[in-house]
């Protein structure tokens, strides 16, 4: 098991018992649930800015952590990194070094990470620092540099998204955080599978190996080229519930159950469940802030975004 805390900054001091943790973050989910968001401008906020508190959150349940659920919860931590990564690339793409440094600056990621990101003459030299940094992740990683060159940014951008969550599939991860994966990898895979057949595609090796739903099985769905195999595979996700009659845009839907699925697990009253439903609603809040700012008071569009 490579130590995935090695990409994430080190907090000062040696964290705290998981129950008292569990105990503080209870209190921190109930003033969210009871700030619960309305569709309204004055509760709008812009995107990054959003995003900058729910990552500023983040450091704070990390810093909170003793080592054993840091090494936990630090695969989480790392996918929603991931998205701190891809911005970065994309400022260095258009010559923004300085927008670079802004976006890491509640970052978790590790000054080495953030030195490779921010370093070397442009997106390619970045690319390539960042490789040899997640190279114990997965060797396949290593290549990143060249791939840019080669293929550019979105490739890259598609590529270590996909081999993260195929390796998160197979590494021993603790039983709470492989559940997550394994859901995060069925939403993915979902939204894809609606977006190839709603613009007929074929792409070759699309779909991400270890979730519950085995890409040979999404594969067939799409090439009957219908909607049924979309529809029928959301139906079997277990407490999916009743569908919409129309699932051929399924991404606030798969969220809305991914959202139910880890709130299931947050109930959990012994393990660390609180701590990781705790964190999702987070990201959550910051998801939906960001579309409430976009959408003002269009509330017929927001009320097929939200995530409650």
């Amino acid at each position: 098991m490579p130590d995935l805390t090695a990409l994430l900054a080190r907090p000062v001091g040696e964290g705290y018992p998981t129950e008292y943790l569990t105990a503080r973050v209870r209190g921190r989910r109930a003033c969210l649930a009871a700030g619960a968001l309305r569709t309204g401008t004055e509760t709008a906020m812009p995107a990054d800015r959003a995003r900058r508190r729910m990552r500023q959150e983040f450091r704070w349940a990390y810093g909170q952590m003793n080592r054993e659920m840091r090494a936990v919860f630090a695969p989480l931590f790392l996918w929603f990194e991931l998205g701190t990564i891809l911005t970065c690339l994309r400022f260095r793409r258009g010559g923004d070094r300085d927008g670079a440094n802004a976006t890491l600056s509640a970052s978790l990621l590790a000054p080495a990470v953030r030195q490779a990101l921010t370093g070397g003459e442009g997106p390619p030299e970045a690319a390539a620092a960042l490789g040899a940094l997640l190279t114990d992740l997965d060797a396949r990683l290593r290549d990143l540099g060249t791939l840019y060159r080669d293929q550019g940014g979105r490739m890259l951008e598609q590529r270590l998204a996909t081999l993260f969550l195929e390796r998160m599939g197979e590494l021993p991860l603790h039983p709470l955080v492989a559940a997550f994966f394994r859901a995060l990898t069925d939403v993915q895979n979902l939204v894809t599978l609606a977006k190839q057949i709603r613009w007929d595609l074929r792409e070759p090796r699309s779909f991400i190996r270890g979730g519950t739903i085995a890409p040979e099985r999404l594969e067939r769905a799409r090439d009957k080229g219908t909607g049924a195999g979309l529809t029928a595979l959301l139906a079997s996700l277990p407490g999916m519930g009743p569908l919409p009659a129309d699932t051929a845009t399924p991404g606030p839907l798969l969220l809305r159950w991914l959202t139910g699925r880890i709130r299931a697990l947050g109930r959990d009253p012994l393990g660390p469940g609180p701590i990781l439903d705790y964190l999702w609603r987070c990201a959550v809040e910051a998801r939906n802030l960001g579309l409430i700012c976009r959408f003002g008071e269009a509330e017929d569009e927001l009320r097929g975004e939200l995530i409650r």
